[in-house]
């Protein structure tokens, strides 16, 4: 047994319209619908004369809150030598408080700046080269040699040692060359990717899918968030259920309807898997109308109405 929602009477769509077009633009109700010379009055102007054609559409509701929060935990750390630790892009977020997720552009992981850290080179132990015996003087730091002198009246030669500081190691018997892992820069630098700190934000999101696709439907959807009591829908508590009875609530259906009952069920479904959403209103059936009329002038334009006889709203691109 499924509840019949009424549709709203066509005049009383008209009649509601008419009141907020004129509160809206008086003057402009006036310039297309206004006889010259005539006082301009709102009951002159009928459905009857102006609505050229009417079509009966749905539209589909439900609620959902979004928390936007903290992203991923966990960090990542880099070991670079000096020259390449300018080359990465640092974020730093002291002093800044909490980030808004919804503003903010690029990844959700950042290195950070304040993570820098110096860290000993261990191949060198931090002293930014290696040292080794001189392979030149063998560690000695001198250079021996054996020069043959010439003594006395015979010139008899004699062989006498002389030595000299090695200029390969300036005397010092060890060669030093660069640490090839740290380039001579005694650190090597550490840095964090760590996540961007997004401040929790719980947000309510109106879904709203309707089969006369207006371009009002980001606006409908806000107003219906605010006040869902004062618009009048058949609640349903699962698709299998709407999807059965859509035809019999209404009174009436269509292909577009079909295809807009399809559409909400796949993005209620994407919704009840996203772990950051949590769907909190029932799912609400709406009748909607939609009026093709056109002005006195000979201005086209459409009205929309959602919502039951009892309580509904309009909207229209007058």
């Amino acid at each position: 047994m499924s509840t019949r929602i009424k549709t709203p009477n066509l005049d009383d769509i008209w009649v509601k319209w008419k009141e907020k077009a004129a509160r809206t633009d008086r003057k402009k109700m006036e310039k297309q619908f206004g006889t010259k010379g005539a006082v301009f009055s709102l009951d002159a102007i009928s459905a009857a004369e102006y609505v050229k054609d009417t079509m009966k559409e749905a539209a589909i509701y439900f609620a959902v809150k979004k928390s936007l929060g903290p992203a991923p935990t966990g960090k990542e750390e880099n070991l670079v030598t000096a020259p390449r630790v300018g080359r990465e892009q640092y974020y730093s977020f002291k002093g800044a408080g909490k980030i808004n997720k919804e503003n903010w552009k690029g990844n959700e992981k950042v290195p950070h700046f304040e993570s820098i850290q110096a860290v000993p080179c261990k191949n060198c132990k931090g002293k930014g080269y290696l040292e080794d015996k001189c392979k030149t003087c063998k560690g000695t730091g001198k250079i021996e040699e054996i020069f043959t002198v010439l003594v006395g009246e015979e010139q008899k030669k004699e062989k006498k040692p002389f030595s000299y500081p090695c200029g390969a190691c300036y005397g010092t018997g060890n060669r030093t060359e660069p640490c090839k892992e740290c380039g001579g820069h005694k650190n090597m630098y550490k840095y964090e990717i760590l996540p961007v700190p997004f401040q929790s934000v719980v947000t309510g999101i109106p879904i709203l899918h309707s089969s006369a696709q207006t371009r009002y439907e980001k606006e409908i959807g806000e107003d219906l968030h605010k006040i869902i009591e004062d618009v009048e829908g058949i609640k349903f508590s699962d698709f299998k259920e709407l999807e059965s009875k859509t035809e019999a609530s209404l009174g009436y259906m269509n292909k577009n309807i079909s295809k807009t009952i399809g559409a909400a069920k796949t993005d209620y479904r994407k919704h009840e898997k996203d772990k950051d959403a949590q769907i909190t209103s029932q799912i609400y059936l709406f009748p909607m109308i939609q009026m093709m009329a056109i002005t006195k002038r000979g201005t086209k334009f459409e009205i929309y109405s959602l919502g039951s006889g009892n309580k509904f709203m309009v909207y229209s691109n007058f």
